[in-house]
């Protein structure tokens, strides 16, 4: 043996060896070289963008309630003028934006979890190809946010009615109802686009985690179940309110 293969008896035993360390190489270590290093992202995406959105919902709050009542000269609002502001705005324009407000806000966070989970699901597949197939039920429990606001707001349309009359009675019934619609569009947006980006990040956790063990999916699948069932959560409330909108002619 040594005289075919030219070597020293050591180098012989080297050459016996090498098959077994290659042997103890995963499956995961033969897909990709080792010397390939993939950059890491140091900040969450998500985190640093709803973050911003916090930062600019309360400077929003600062100036209007702060900032614009000291340039008038008071310390606190007028609420009075507010009032009569928002008061002559005409009614089914509210309820328009309650209905927009539903399909808006549920669409965003649906397109906020897909594109958490699906950059997960994509970037681990190139080193586990297994959970392609799998990890998609992420991706219908963020589509399912979507589809909560698009029934809400096919309830919510079918409720507005116009009158047929210009009493003032009929005009004061009008403004409750849509005043009510709006107050649904808002619970059930803000509901479910928190719905959306608590899904897409268990999502995004779980495409990661399953990429190194295959044991690990089926127990964060359930959290990300009882993360899904919040938007559920906000459609019954909505619905529940959008039967207290009662415009002239329901």
């Amino acid at each position: 043996y040594q005289r075919r293969v030219h070597g020293t008896p050591s180098e012989c035993l080297f050459f016996f060896d090498l098959p077994s360390k290659t042997m103890e190489k995963s499956a995961m270590d033969r897909t990709i070289p080792p010397q390939i290093e993939y950059p890491r992202q140091d900040l969450d995406v998500s985190l640093a963008l709803l973050s911003k959105l916090i930062y600019l919902i309360v400077a929003v709050i600062l100036i209007v309630f702060v900032f614009f009542p000291l340039l008038g000269g008071t310390v606190f609002p007028q609420f009075e003028e507010f009032y009569l502001i928002f008061s002559d705005v005409n009614p089914m324009a509210y309820a328009g934006l309650g209905t927009a407000f539903s399909i808006g806000f549920s669409i965003f966070g649906a397109a906020w979890g897909i594109l958490l989970t699906g950059s997960s699901i994509s970037g681990a597949a190139i080193r586990a190809p297994h959970i392609r197939s799998k990890n998609l039920i992420s991706i219908i429990f963020c589509e399912a946010v979507a589809i909560y606001g698009v029934i809400m707001a096919i309830i919510m349309s079918t409720r507005i009615k116009f009158p047929s009359d210009d009493l003032p009675m009929t005009y004061d019934t009008m403004k409750t109802a849509a005043y009510t619609l709006l107050a649904t569009g808002i619970t059930v947006g803000l509901g479910n686009l928190a719905c959306g980006v608590s899904v897409g990040i268990v999502g995004s956790s779980c495409a990661i985690a399953d990429a190194s063990n295959s044991t690990l999916f089926v127990k964060i699948l359930v959290v990300e179940i009882f993360a899904s069932a919040l938007g559920i959560f906000a459609i019954i409330v909505g619905i529940l309110q959008s039967q207290k909108a009662n415009f002239p002619g329901n």
